[in-house]
């Protein structure tokens, strides 16, 4: 084997590594936008309706 052959799975190791590192950073940034959306109103509302059944008696809104 030549010095060239072996630097090429370390190449592409870093490579994938880099890619990797990429791709996380990038579902980050999403997942932190949509964390700080904000809750729409018809999602609490449906929300509030279930806490008032459930304190009413454990009948869950379906």
């Amino acid at each position: 084997m030549d010095v060239a052959n072996e630097e090429k799975p370390s190449e592409k190791a870093r490579a994938i590594r880099a890619r990797q590192r990429a791709i996380g950073r990038e579902l980050r940034r999403m997942y932190d936008d949509v964390a700080q959306e904000q809750v729409p109103d018809d999602f609490m509302d449906l929300l509030r309706q279930i806490d008032e059944a459930e304190d009413k008696g454990g009948k869950k809104v379906s």
